[in-house]
């Protein structure tokens, strides 16, 4: 009994081992291909090009919508950002999604907005909506008041009173740079077979904006949004890069997606039954892509150029309550869509992209809980020494160091580099102290979300009490 317990645990720390060689190795190449990405991309970028998408009559016109709920903090600012954009033809959406502070009265008295009746097209199913506003000042701007349905149901909501065939879906706490919708425009005017885009979302904290405009660039204060600063700069920059390279991208961010409006709707708009639509949403349009062949070499692009700035918790409590609604999220999308997974027929994605996002975002907190429970069982059996233990936590922290370490001295060679050292060097510490608390509580949130989503059924999440810009 004792050989085989003895087998067992040996043959688990082995495994233990093995998984998380291959889990940053495969990180490592999707920044290695992230990286060759945007080369390309910006090699491809011609002189002018940007003059002759704003004169060209053939540019796409766009419609950005921005749902709101409890947005009182920050919906002006988002607002006047985006209707200073610097783009031909396009049109803001906000939707006031139930709110019960002061979000409508500030959008109604900033912007001097009357009630008005819209014909519209109406595609999806939504809840009541009470009224809809126009602007005196801003002649592209609508303002719909509906009852409380999620972020989802807005969305759809707004795409049933758009008009152009393009949507750019932002949250109510984002900030786009001027320029972000040439940048994004841009793969659906050369490859007419991209259906979707994303871009880089960085988190807005520390970021001055006064009347929409973005007046500096400057860290987060807080070492827990610092911490999230370079998480960011790994996932949404270096590591979707590299899942789009692949063909395995399962998540756009919610706070920055482009689709046509076309495919919006044959896949039948955002789910209102996930946890929070954005996954669910990469992952059916990833599955339109493999089931309609017949229309073409179908495509998702990845645009990597600085477009969107989003606010991120810097208390612990927000911060939790939103990696724990994330997990659940990625985990609900992928019980729901479980028939892709290792299937030839969805290409990549199903090939690679399921079992990446199952065995390293979703198991990764279960392995890291199990290793913290073999650990003293190998100790006390005499399979390790406490020594030996020490190495392999060092090198398990090493191996995350380099990774970080690896995407952050990439990003110095980009259009994100940091013009302060001083910032360089904040960034860098926290690459080599983020494995020290901030993992680890990172870790645990997430395994309480999948205790949450497996055992209890818990299907719901609260939104995040906003901070406000300079934070």
């Amino acid at each position: 009994m004792n050989f085989e317990l003895t087998s067992i645990v040996t043959w688990a720390l082995q495994a233990i081992f093995t998984y998380f060689i291959v889990m940053h190795a495969i990180y490592l190449l999707l920044i290695f291909l992230g990286a060759l990405g945007q080369r390309s991309h910006h090699k491809g970028i011609l002189f002018g090009e940007f003059k002759r998408i704003s004169d060209s009559p053939l540019t796409l016109p766009v419609s950005i919508t921005i749902p709101a709920f409890n947005e009182e903090k920050l919906i002006i600012n988002t607002v006047l950002n985006v209707l200073q954009l610097h783009y031909p033809q396009y049109e803001v959406i906000v939707v006031n999604d139930g709110s019960t502070d002061n979000t409508l009265k500030l959008l109604i008295d900033q912007f001097k907005l009357f009630p008005v009746q819209d014909a519209f097209k109406k595609h999806f199913e939504t809840k009541p909506v009470r009224a809809i506003y126009k602007s005196l000042l801003y002649p592209d701007l609508v303002v719909i008041d509906k009852d409380n349905g999620g972020r989802a149901d807005a969305n759809n909501c707004a795409t049933n009173h758009s008009m152009y065939p393009i949507i750019c879906q932002i949250d109510a706490d984002c900030v786009l740079t001027p320029d972000s919708l040439f940048y994004m425009i841009r793969p659906f005017l050369n490859n007419p077979h991209v259906i979707a885009a994303t871009g880089i979302v960085k988190p807005a904290n520390g970021l001055i904006v006064k009347e929409g405009r973005i007046v500096h660039h400057r860290l987060p204060k807080k070492w827990l949004a610092l911490f999230q600063e370079l998480e960011y700069l790994r996932s949404f920059h270096w590591s979707r890069a590299g899942l789009v390279k692949l063909r395995s991208l399962l998540c756009m961010p919610g706070a920055y997606t482009v689709i046509k409006k076309e495919v919006f709707v044959k896949i039948g708009g955002a789910n209102t039954k996930a946890i929070i639509d954005d996954f669910e949403l990469t992952v059916t349009v990833q599955r339109y892509i493999h089931e309609h062949q017949s229309e073409g070499d179908l495509q998702i692009a990845f645009v990597p150029d600085p477009g969107c700035y989003t606010e991120v918790p810097d208390d612990l409590r927000s911060f939790a309550i939103q990696r724990n609604f994330w997990q659940r999220t990625i985990l609900q999308s992928l019980i729901w869509n479980r028939d892709m997974a290792l299937n030839p027929r969805y290409g990549m994605a199903g090939l690679f992209g399921f079992p990446y996002f199952f065995l390293f975002e979703v198991l990764s907190p279960v392995i890291e809980t199990f290793v913290l429970i073999l650990a003293p069982i190998a100790y006390f059996m005499g399979l390790a020494s406490l020594t030996e233990m020490a190495l392999l936590f060092t090198f398990g922290v090493l191996l995350g160091t380099l990774t970080s370490i690896s995407a952050l001295l990439l990003q110095n060679y980009t259009r994100l580099r940091k013009e302060k050292t001083a910032d360089l060097l904040r960034l860098l510490l926290a690459s080599l102290t983020d494995h020290f608390g901030y993992h680890q509580f990172h870790m645990a949130c997430r395994l309480v979300g999948i205790f949450q989503y497996l055992i209890l059924g818990k299907k719901t999440h609260a939104p995040l009490p906003r901070i406000g810009y300079g934070s």
